[in-house]
């Protein structure tokens, strides 16, 4: 795995759950319309069934989400700290900018006053000595 592999499984795993949560409000708003007609109807058989069903969809998903949460977090601090050992701050401002905290080359840009081309080049240098860094630790 190349060290921008490695930093990536963060940010992949971030817009995982930010689907999964999206996919959980969906499933949320279904179950209101769903026990809306159960009540005005007052079928309970046929819709009962289908709101249990949908209920344990969602505490199913709820489950998976905080499993996942519990991941990310335990991998952003791994990912963080193996950041921290760079010897130059603004490899680490960079790296923690985009990996972890899942900004914008744009925004990074923006905050540290330069060019999006001139971050680029910096995160290619930063990457060199995170897999440099990484490499020395194993």
């Amino acid at each position: 795995m190349t060290a921008k592999e490695y930093l990536k499984q963060a940010k992949t795993l971030d817009m995982e759950i930010n689907a999964k949560v999206e996919e959980l409000h969906q499933l949320k708003l279904k179950a209101a319309c769903v026990q809306g007609v159960a009540i005005t109807e007052r079928v309970m058989n046929s819709h009962d069934n289908s709101s249990n069903k949908i209920v344990d969809k969602i505490v199913d998903l709820q489950n998976e989400i905080n499993a996942e949460i519990d991941k990310l977090v335990s991998l952003k601090l791994e990912i963080r700290s193996k950041i921290n050992h760079l010897k130059n701050p603004l490899h680490r401002v960079i790296l923690i900018d985009y990996y972890i905290n899942n900004k914008s080359w744009e925004k990074i840009a923006e905050d540290n006053n330069y060019s999006r081309r001139y971050i680029f080049k910096l995160h290619g240098y930063a990457l060199n000595d995170f897999r440099k860094e990484d490499t020395k630790r194993h």
